[in-house]
């Protein structure tokens, strides 16, 4: 029996002789540990499990999972990939990050290309009548609004004339002005039934033509007349002229009375060719103006006649 208690006491005291080693980064462990988890003591059929020493290794694991890296001579082995004192941010975190991240990408979208240049001219409304025509001048427009007119801008500046309503008239001034300025280029938006606004945009290159040619244009679309009618002449029209009003490019002449109604354009021109059965007359007879167009010198003299007898019958 003596013998039996002696090989106990032996094995009980066995692993006081020697420090053990940390399996995670090589460190003397200098508390007395006992036996390991799942190793057999000393005394045979006796199995004793170290429940706090292995939770306690576990602890440490986690605790030196980065610099076990370092130590571990086996790179092959995988450790512990969670990092206690890097924390994930949390959702404010993020948001804070994403505020500071699009402020700095806006910022960066402002480059010189897209600041106006130095000693930029101001804009301007060259004038406005009762009857809604209005005529703007864009002088050196800034960059970021190039893209609002209806063609693409290849100058600084671009003039611009509106009316609430689309009349014949406006062809026959804009085909004068053309005439007048030949360099200027333009985009019309014109409707012979008034369905839509009258719309043109002048590109020119020198500014100071561009001004004087919106202001004649705006002079004569702003003369008033106390008719109710209104007559406009054309020798030897342009091609462009008579393109915009539908007719034959190889006429001598046209005209048009503005401001003549569907039925009282066919009661004047019933009146007028029965008193001159021998002559001819070519007409176009819309919902507010008549529109004649042959010889001038004919087309000239009817005009002059239905303008006439439109006074005596109103």
């Amino acid at each position: 029996m003596s013998d039996f208690i002696k090989s106990v006491v032996e094995e009980v005291m066995k692993p006081y002789s020697k420090p053990k080693v940390n399996p995670v980064n090589g460190a003397p462990n200098l508390s007395p540990p006992r036996s390991q988890p799942g190793l057999k003591s000393g005394i045979p059929g006796i199995n004793r499990p170290n429940y706090q020493k292995e939770k306690m290794n576990k602890r440490i694991a986690v605790n030196h999972a980065d610099s076990s890296k370092a130590a571990n001579p086996h790179p092959n082995v995988r450790r512990q990939t969670v990092s206690l004192s890097s924390p994930k941010p949390s959702a404010k975190e993020k948001i804070a990050q994403l505020q500071t991240l699009s402020l700095v990408q806006g910022k960066q979208r402002v480059s010189a290309e897209t600041k106006p240049r130095r000693n930029a001219r101001e804009s301007q409304l060259i004038g406005q009548t009762p009857e809604g025509v209005k005529v703007w001048l864009f002088s050196d427009l800034h960059p970021t609004l190039e893209g609002s007119f209806q063609r693409e801008l290849k100058t600084a500046s671009i003039g611009v004339v509106t009316s609430e309503k689309c009349t014949p008239g406006q062809l026959f001034l804009l085909n004068d002005l053309l005439r007048e300025f030949p360099s200027l280029k333009y985009c019309l938006s014109w409707d012979k039934n008034s369905g839509q606004y009258f719309s043109l945009e002048l590109y020119e290159k020198d500014y100071e033509l561009l001004l004087d040619a919106l202001k004649s244009f705006f002079k004569k679309l702003s003369q008033k007349s106390f008719k109710t009618i209104t007559a406009y002449k054309e020798k030897s029209p342009s091609p462009w002229l008579t393109k915009q009003l539908g007719l034959n490019s190889s006429i001598g002449g046209v005209a048009v009375i503005e401001g003549i109604d569907y039925y009282s354009g066919i009661l004047l021109l019933d009146r007028h060719m029965k008193k001159s059965t021998a002559e001819h007359i070519n007409f176009l007879i819309e919902k507010k103006y008549v529109l004649l167009h042959g010889q001038f010198d004919d087309v000239s003299r009817i005009t002059d006649q239905l303008c006439k007898e439109f006074d005596r019958i109103k």
